[in-house]
């Protein structure tokens, strides 16, 4: 309960106690002209109003004392009351009113009131008008209604109420606990709502509005996508695998996976059995001395027992899931080793000359949060790939995991962009680099038609392997076993063209 409505309850408990009190000392006195509470009521409304009739007044030690004690209440706590109910209105009142103002714009209703959510509402009102509406509190009294903010606890079908539709309204979902934030997804998506939940989840049987995201998946994703990895680049190291380190490492292993005859080391320090533990066929694929595969070493010693490797090592991604610590290893690194030019750093707060990235102002964006663009082409993808199918499934009806497996060959676009242009520095998929892109697949095709079929069959089978599917003669979604998780010289010739598809894509976009 509102600690100042809280307070307006104690203030009447007392007059109320007050009230029976003098009652009970008068109605019976002689002379009295209080004979009943009511009378008591209006005599304590009178003196704590400093109006004064003079129509009744108690005669009784007992009656007089408790007339003194109102008199002297009366100072200050009928402006208090007063204030106190303005100001319960206008909490009220105030949001409602500018929501109502407000129909016609997209609302974005976040469920928190944090660090992080405040900095992705900073960027969705910078990318469109919008309103955004944020849980109320003690400390926003100040401000229930600022510029384009809301701040008013109301659950969504009381907002929707308001708007007097569901439509145009988006809630987002960034509570620490994941679980809580997916028990509020569903109910809100139940309720028609579009909604984005940050869990780090897979399930099967969401429905279609409710759209997860993790923030460390942003991290990851941003990461390759502004820092890719070169072709001269054969050995990376990453020190700590926490949630954050996992998140760079598993982007890593989606992304870089280029024709085959190129392949690169990745060393992983501390931290590395949870991601050993969720993924064991991915590590069992790429373990060292593997053919033609990426090798993933997972070392117990410290980091500081490998000097040789690091000095050898292409670049090094410093991803602990402390900004303290990950400084304290980045001096550690420069100052003992001098290895400054290869080191970068997972950093929330931006530090001066300290070559960083994972600001929350980065990766917590429409671009990696709602992945609009991401989905539009996943969606192409489906359709293209579903060309010439006799029974094909709408993309909204596919599986969670099926849909995925679409926005992860999309995700590998700007790779093919890249290897098609021979233009490594490309950083963002464009209409251009997408039309030259596809007239160059369209010039090499024929002659590289297995090298690019194979690129793609090997980012296909890196993503099952991730999560853990094997191979099996017949395919059961239920156990995770798929007949084509093999090498693409063992596959049919049919099933090798269909790998095609992927590249068939940028004249698409």
């Amino acid at each position: 309960m509102n600690r100042n409505l809280r307070f307006i309850l104690k203030v009447l408990l007392v007059f109320m106690v007050i009230i029976c009190i003098l009652t009970f000392a008068e109605y019976r006195a002689e002379g009295s002209t209080i004979r009943n509470i009511w009378d008591a009521v209006w005599y304590s409304l009178i003196t704590l109003t400093t109006v004064g009739y003079g129509d009744k007044a108690p005669v009784t030690v007992l009656g007089r004392i408790m007339g003194i004690v109102l008199a002297m209440c009366s100072v200050g706590l009928l402006s208090t009351l007063v204030g106190l109910v303005i100001h319960l209105l206008r909490r009220q009142l105030m949001p409602i009113l500018a929501l109502r103002g407000s129909r016609d714009l997209k609302w974005y209703v976040f469920n928190v009131r944090s660090r992080d959510a405040e900095v992705l509402a900073e960027r969705l009102s910078k990318d469109e008008e919008c309103m955004l509406v944020f849980p109320g509190g003690d400390d926003s009294a100040d401000h229930d209604v600022l510029d384009n903010r809301v701040y008013y606890n109301a659950d969504v079908s009381r907002l929707s109420k308001i708007r007097k539709t569901p439509d145009g309204i988006t809630t987002i979902l960034m509570k620490e606990d994941p679980w809580e934030n997916y028990k509020e997804g569903l109910s809100d998506a139940a309720g028609g709502l579009e909604c984005y939940c940050m869990a780090d989840l897979m399930e099967d049987g969401m429905p279609e509005s409710l759209h997860l995201f993790g923030k460390e998946e942003c991290l990851g994703r941003w990461y390759w996508q502004k820092f890719p990895l070169l072709s001269s680049e054969k050995c990376v190291v990453i020190i700590g695998c926490g949630q954050s380190g996992s998140a760079v490492l598993e982007r890593a292993l989606l992304t870089n996976v280029f024709a085959a005859g190129r392949v690169t080391e990745y060393h992983v320090f501390e931290d590395s059995a949870g991601f050993e533990h969720l993924h064991p066929e991915l590590v069992r694929a790429l373990r060292p001395g593997t053919p033609e595969e990426d090798s993933l070493f997972f070392h117990s010693e410290s980091w500081m027992e490998a000097i040789a490797l690091l000095r050898r090592a292409d670049r090094i991604i410093v991803t602990g899931d402390s900004d303290s610590e990950n400084l304290d290893l980045y001096e550690k690194l420069v100052t003992w080793f001098g290895l400054r030019d290869r080191v970068s750093v997972r950093l929330e707060e931006r530090v001066e000359g300290v070559p960083s990235f994972g600001e929350s102002e980065k990766i917590l964006t429409r671009e990696y949060v709602m992945k609009n663009a991401l989905n539009r082409e996943a969606m192409l993808m489906h359709e293209i790939y579903s060309r010439g199918s006799r029974n094909p499934v709408p993309f909204e009806k596919l599986s969670y995991f099926l849909k995925q497996s679409n926005v992860s060959a999309a995700d590998h676009l700007l790779v093919k962009i890249r290897y098609l242009l021979g233009d490594e520095t490309i950083t963002e998929i464009t209409k251009e680099n997408c039309q030259k892109a596809y007239e160059a697949y369209m010039r090499t095709k024929e002659e590289k038609a297995d090298l690019y079929q194979e690129m793609e069959h090997r980012r296909w089978m890196r993503f099952h392997q991730l999560h853990n599917w094997t191979y099996n003669a017949k395919r059961n979604n239920d156990k995770r076993q798929h007949h084509l998780l093999l090498p693409y010289a063992e596959l049919d010739p049919a099933e090798q063209k269909k790998d095609a598809y992927a590249w068939e894509m940028l004249g698409s976009l």
